[in-house]
C-alpha cells in the first residue's frame, strides 16, 4: 500500500461541489470512478478541503492510498483518459504513510472575481460575480485592512455551519484590477464556510454605502452574522493554491 498526492484542477459549474453526495454528481465522485477503472480498486480521495456548487479551482490537492504499481507520470494521463474535459489531473506523486492533504496543508490562497462591465462575455459569465458599479482601489484597500490578520471570524461564516472554533488568520487580501475584472486574492491559514464569499461581500457593501465601515468591528466583536454583507455567488470563486511544508 502507497500513499499517492494528486494535484488538480477543475471548473465547478456543471457539479454540484467537490465532496461525495449520495445521488449528486460531484468532482470527488468522477476521479473516485476514475481511479476505479484504473486501479479495480474502490478508492476513497481526500482533499484539502471542500468547495461548494459552481466553486472552481486552479490548483486542489487530495491523497489516496493504492496497492497499485502504476508509476506516478502514467497515473496522470491514465486517470485522465477518464475524467471530463472539466475536471483535469495536473501531477501525481507518492507521498509519506502519514501525509494528510487537509491537515498539512499550512496556507490556502483563494481568487474571487468581479466583473464591473454592463455586459458580461459569455466566456467569462461562469467565472464572475456581476456588480454593475465602479469602485475605487484606495477605498476597497482601506477596508480590507481592517479585515487582514488573526480574529475570530464567526460573523463570516454562514449560520450552518458546523464549526466550533472560528479562530482564523487571514494573511493577505491582495486587491487588483485589469480592464473591468477586480480580482480578490485571499490568503489564510484557513476558510470557514462562505467564509472568502462573505468578505468580499462585505467589502463591496461598505464600499457601496449599503453598510458602514464600522460593521466590521461590531462582526468581530459579536460574531453576528447581521452585521455583515452580502454572501457572493459561488461561481466568482477559484481555489488558486494550497501550499505545504
Amino acid at each position: 500500500m502507497k500513499r499517492i498526492c494528486i494535484c488538480f484542477s477543475y471548473k465547478g459549474t456543471a457539479y454540484s461541489g467537490l465532496v461525495v453526495q449520495p445521488g449528486k454528481d460531484t468532482i470527488e465522485k468522477r476521479i473516485e470512478d476514475a481511479l476505479y477503472i484504473v486501479t479495480k480498486e474502490k478508492i476513497r480521495i481526500y482533499p484539502s478541503g471542500r468547495t461548494d456548487a459552481g466553486v472552481h479551482a486552479l490548483r486542489q490537492y487530495a491523497h489516496f492510498d493504492t496497492k497499485s504499481s502504476i508509476n506516478c507520470e502514467k497515473f496522470v494521463t491514465a486517470i485522465n483518459t477518464y475524467l471530463p474535459n472539466d475536471i483535469r489531473i495536473l501531477s501525481v506523486k507518492q507521498v509519506e504513510p502519514n501525509f494528510d492533504a487537509r491537515k498539512n496543508a499550512k496556507l490556502k490562497t483563494y481568487v474571487y472575481t468581479v466583473n464591473t462591465s454592463k455586459i458580461t462575455s459569455p466566456f467569462l459569465f461562469d467565472y464572475v460575480c456581476e456588480k454593475k458599479h465602479c469602485y475605487d482601489l484606495n477605498t476597497l484597500n482601506n477596508i480590507k485592512s481592517k479585515i487582514e490578520g488573526t480574529h475570530d471570524f464567526k460573523a463570516f461564516c454562514a449560520s450552518r455551519s458546523g464549526k466550533v472554533d472560528f479562530v482564523r488568520t487571514v494573511n493577505s487580501i491582495e486587491i487588483s484590477k485589469k480592464d473591468d475584472l477586480i480580482f480578490f486574492k485571499i490568503t489564510g491559514n484557513g476558510f470557514l464556510y462562505n467564509m472568502v464569499r462573505i468578505i468580499v461581500g462585505t467589502i463591496l457593501d461598505i464600499a457601496d454605502n449599503v453598510i458602514p465601515i464600522s460593521n466590521i468591528d461590531k462582526m468581530f466583536e459579536t460574531g453576528e452574522r447581521k452585521y455583515g454583507g452580502r454572501t457572493l455567488c459561488a461561481k466568482g470563486l477559484m481555489l488558486y493554491d494550497v501550499k505545504y511544508l
